[in-house]
Formats: structure tokens, C-alpha cells, sequence
């Protein structure tokens, strides 16, 4: 971790708060796409529902990953990009 400044750490850093939230996703009953008589649909926005919490978290990865391969604007761009949808996810959830 110290091939990394400490700002790109803390950058993406913050997109691992919706690992801490996947609770709420997993078994928290949380339907923030709502609910469906059909099967398929409903296996379709449990899938969707999921991928609001993977979705940062695998970023929080690639984003440092970029960075260490010496593309660090794309690294930082994603870092910022899952920063904005983590902020809009954790609103639009918990709201």
C-alpha cells in the first residue's frame, strides 16, 4: 500500500462502504427496485439489487489496480466514477 499516495487510498477507500452495507442487501429484506409477482423479474431486480453493492467494491479494486499500472487518471476517474454512484446508492437506498 505505499506504492499508493494517501489521498488515492482515501479516495478509494470510500467505496467500500457499501461492503459494509451488503447486510442490508443480503438479508435485510431491502428492495429499493421493488417487488414483482413473476419470478424471473424478481430474480432480475435481486440481481440488479446486488449489483449496487459489488458494483463500488469491485471498482475500489480496479481503481487501484489502474493506478499501480501507471494509469493513474483512468485509476482516479473510476475511483471518483464509483464515488458518485456509491453517494447516489447509499441516498437512494437509505432515503
Amino acid at each position: 500500500m505505499r506504492q499508493f499516495p494517501w489521498w488515492m487510498l482515501a479516495l478509494a477507500g470510500l467505496n467500500l462502504w457499501p461492503a459494509v452495507a451488503c447486510p442490508f442487501f443480503l438479508f435485510g429484506g431491502l428492495h429499493p427496485f421493488g417487488t414483482s409477482e413473476s419470478a424471473w423479474v424478481e430474480g432480475c431486480l435481486y440481481i440488479l439489487t446486488q449489483l449496487l453493492w459489488i458494483t463500488p467494491t469491485l471498482a475500489f479494486f480496479a481503481s487501484l489496480e489502474l493506478y499501480r499500472r501507471g494509469w493513474e487518471r483512468w485509476g482516479v476517474v473510476l475511483a471518483v466514477v464509483s464515488l458518485l454512484l456509491t453517494a447516489a446508492m447509499g441516498f437512494w437506498v437509505f432515503s
